[in-house]
């Protein structure tokens, strides 16, 4: 009964953690409609300019969300953190669906817009993390692999979701109804995360175990870990948005492929990275984790560089390529949910996880994108700097670490 129990624990945070990045992901394709309606193209230059955070945004704001939710997820219970947390994600996006735009309430439409985006920023730095570590020590100790491997597959089911929303608005509306109201659907459709936010079992009530000390001091304290869990990750936040944000549209820009194809490629990326994060998380149990990290590394330290060094034009190339990319990240999340919750104790372990991975995600995943851009306009070979970079960074840290692979929590 126990493992049951557990079972469902971790299927409805895996389930919540689909919705909540179906909400986060959200903006990414519907930017260009976005852009129409709050920062439309007769405003002033500064409010266009502006309009270029509204992914950014989301990133940057995740360490507040980390100092709010990861403290919380320790003295008060995971469970506690991750339903505020959804709530935090699910009105935003629900209100940004009803929000007017700017012919209507003028400047207000942009800087609310962008306020409720960092709402969203806020929430993720907290759900996501306190999702994987919730998980994590849920399972049994011998399948923590497999049943954190479930929070970076929800990334993937809740990113396709996004997108394959869009595909549907213009499937069932024209191009004009889409930009007047259709829009709007796909955000209203976010209150449905609400539901999670009471599903997740309580925790029995008894008294914290987390110090009263700073979080700076616990920063401290850990220190080590902590830096090692900043640069692993550092390497899937260059890696994921080169792959599904850089690579996407430099392909469409440049004129290699067109935006279907474009389009295509990362959607079959994302498919083949959900299986391999399924099925690899379920070996890292059997063999260990850091094979798998060590694997999805490397395997896609060779694909980038490949990829930076050739000049195909080619449709199925460039298919095989992100396939292949899609597979070695997807080996790499595998079993990084349970490496990172296993590498700390219990009563810092929200905490360390949350800022460590929300602060890498925002300075090494939001830069990437212009980062990419710059160095490729410069030359194609340059290109491959950032990821050759994090890929040396995280296989010194894996070795720094140890792999508690079905030990009990520290």
């Amino acid at each position: 009964m126990k493992i049951s129990v557990k079972k469902h624990e971790s299927l409805i945070g895996a389930l919540g953690n689909i919705m909540e990045w179906y909400d986060f992901a959200l903006v990414m394709p519907m930017t260009v409609v976005l852009m129409d309606q709050f920062f439309p193209s007769n405003a002033s230059s500064w409010l266009k300019m502006l309009g270029g955070w509204i992914v950014p945004m989301g990133l940057f704001s995740r360490p507040l969300g980390a100092l709010v939710f990861g403290p919380i997820g320790d003295k008060f219970g995971r469970q506690k953190a991750i339903s505020i947390s959804i709530l935090l994600m699910a009105i935003p996006t629900f209100l940004m669906g009803i929000l007017p735009g700017y012919d209507k309430i003028g400047i207000w439409a942009p800087i609310l817009f962008l306020f409720l985006r960092i709402l969203q920023g806020i929430s993720m730095g907290g759900e996501y993390t306190a999702a994987m570590v919730h998980i994590v020590e849920k399972a049994p100790s011998n399948k923590r692999g497999f049943y954190g491997s479930w929070t970076d597959a929800g990334n993937q089911v809740g990113v396709m979701l996004a997108a394959q929303s869009v595909v549907l608005l213009h499937y069932f509306f024209s191009e004009g109804e889409v930009y007047s109201f259709a829009w709007r659907i796909p955000f209203l459709c976010g209150i449905l995360l609400v539901p999670f936010a009471f599903l997740i079992p309580k925790q029995e009530k008894k008294k914290s175990d987390a110090p009263k000390n700073s979080i700076f001091k616990m920063l401290m304290d850990h220190k080590k870990e902590v830096f090692c869990t900043v640069s692993i990750t550092a390497f899937s936040a260059v890696s994921f948005y080169t792959l599904w944000t850089f690579l996407p549209s430099y392909l469409v820009i440049r004129g290699i492929l067109n935006l279907e194809q474009s389009a295509t490629c990362a959607a079959g990326a994302s498919i083949v990275s959900l299986v391999s994060i399924l099925g690899a998380g379920y070996l890292s149990d059997i063999f260990k984790r850091k094979p798998f990290l060590t694997i999805g590394i490397i395997g896609s330290l060779i694909s980038g560089g490949y990829m930076f060094c050739t000049s195909s034009s080619s449709y199925y190339f460039w298919m095989a390529w992100q396939l292949s990319m899609g597979f070695f990240l997807g080996v790499y999340y595998s079993s990084r949910a349970a490496f990172f919750a296993e590498s700390f104790p219990k009563e810092v372990r929200c905490t360390a996880v949350s800022l460590s991975l929300s602060f890498a995600q925002a300075v090494f995943g939001g830069l990437t994108p212009p980062v990419m851009s710059y160095l490729v306009e410069v030359s194609p070979y340059l290109s491959i700097i950032p990821i050759v970079f994090v890929s040396i960074w995280a296989l010194y840290s894996l070795c720094l670490l140890e792999d508690r692979t079905g030990k009990k929590f520290i």
